[in-house]
């Protein structure tokens, strides 16, 4: 929210936006995107189809599928 706007993809955590004017630096300790418990990459959309008013950040749970129903999600 420095810029005025969710990130766009995860990676724009670590590595500065073409468009970000106000861009602190990494918000992460690492270049790396983090993996969720079972390894897999944390899946996130911006605008969110779920949260259509901000991001949906999930993790496709223990099988890595995302759409069943062991998904890790910030939504209702």
């Amino acid at each position: 929210m420095d810029n005025g706007y969710y990130p766009k993809s995860l990676r724009d955590l670590v590595q500065q936006p073409a468009d970000a004017k106000n861009w602190p630096g990494s918000y992460l300790n690492s270049t790396k995107l983090p993996v969720d418990p079972w390894g897999h990459k944390y899946i996130y959309e911006y605008p969110g189809k779920h949260n259509t008013n901000g991001y949906d950040l999930f993790s496709a749970g223990p099988d890595g599928k995302p759409g069943t129903g062991d998904d890790i999600v910030n939504w209702e």
